[in-house]
């Protein structure tokens, strides 16, 4: 007998020697099937009806079942999700157009201000629409480091969606993004599909545009709102600022390289010190860098200490009086005098 213990849950142990049996006894009937496989009527009657549904077995008039093709039922199904597929799309498209048509109605009546999107589904609905209506390219920019599991996992589909349909898509991260294993996966995954994945150490506004005739930009007061945009000139405004940051970006690393992980610690150090030279608080430094508050509190602490500073401005007074910053970016990277590389999290 055949084993079937580590069967599909989709698909069902006794479905499958249901089906074997079928195969070896073609026309046979339900009462039948009950002894050739060993089953309670009632489950050999279930596993009958779930191999119908799958397409796997075919019933004729007198209630006997012969088995079909699993090439031929795998094409059946197949060809029912495409169609499936298809049709969600096209109902994606038409709700795009209403909502187009919509934006142009308001224009003509003269009302002014783009939406204001405040609640969290708001903004993954018209994601999903600006989305599928898009056809040649979709920039996006994440500040704030790694982007939470449920995000990355509600955006999937839309992503892989749009890079089956040849749009160009472009991200950019954080770069303490890149010590997320849930981010790098993800990016991992996407970039195998063609899109394009960079990270930066500065700061930039959360910002998504679509065929540069669209653009969500994050609401100040609304951490989970969006600002949708059509005036050219703003959405032009925002493409050029995008694309000075992706310029000065560098490839998003998916795989673990230890001098690459150094010289990025030397890099978040280097950072950390620039930043309290200018006299920031560490909630304005954990957001420039995509910290969360206590991770970059650690990291200024250990800096305080190698430095012997008595506070943060103590800090910076002493990184500039050593000139620790002075080295030209092109310069090769060296331990500085005050400390060892900081623990990267």
């Amino acid at each position: 007998m055949q084993h079937y213990a580590d069967v599909d849950a989709g698909v069902g142990a006794e479905a499958l020697r249901v089906y074997d049996a079928v195969c070896s006894s073609p026309g046979v009937t339900r009462s039948a099937l009950c002894d050739l496989v060993s089953l309670p009527p009632e489950e050999t009657s279930a596993a009958v009806d779930r191999l119908l549904e799958l397409g796997l077995l075919e019933s004729d008039d007198r209630g006997s079942v012969v088995a079909v093709a699993t090439g031929a039922a795998v094409l059946r199904a197949c060809n029912a999700v495409i169609r499936a597929a298809a049709e969600e799309r096209q109902e994606a498209q038409r709700l795009a157009a209403l909502v187009t048509g919509l934006d142009a109605m308001r224009a003509s009546a003269g009302a002014a201000s783009p939406d204001r999107l405040v609640s969290l589904e708001s903004v993954r609905r018209t994601i999903s629409v600006l989305a599928a209506q898009a056809q040649e390219e979709i920039l996006a920019s994440q500040p704030g480091g790694p982007r939470p599991d449920e995000q990355l996992k509600e955006s999937l589909g839309r992503t892989r969606d749009a890079l089956e349909r040849g749009v160009r898509m472009c991200t950019l991260y954080q770069w303490t993004a890149q010590f997320s294993p849930a981010t790098t996966d993800y990016v991992s995954y996407v970039t195998s599909l063609g899109a394009e994945v960079r990270i930066t150490q500065d700061s930039f506004m959360r910002l998504l545009v679509f065929d540069r005739k669209t653009a969500l930009i994050s609401l100040r007061e609304v951490p989970h709102g969006a600002l949708v945009v059509h005036d050219p000139d703003i959405v032009n405004f925002a493409v050029e600022a995008y694309e000075r940051a992706w310029s000065a970006s560098q490839p998003f690393p998916t795989h673990y390289v230890k001098d690459e992980v150094v010289a990025a610690s030397e890099d978040i150090k280097l950072s950390i010190m620039r930043l309290l030279t200018e006299g920031h608080e560490v909630s304005v430094i954990a957001k420039r860098l995509g910290f969360s508050h206590r991770t970059c509190q650690r990291h200024i602490s250990e800096i305080m200490q190698r430095l012997g500073a008595r506070n943060r401005l103590h800090a910076g007074y002493l990184i500039s009086q050593k000139g620790l910053l002075d080295a030209p970016p092109a310069a090769p990277r060296q331990p500085a005098a005050c400390a060892v590389p900081l623990p990267v999290h």
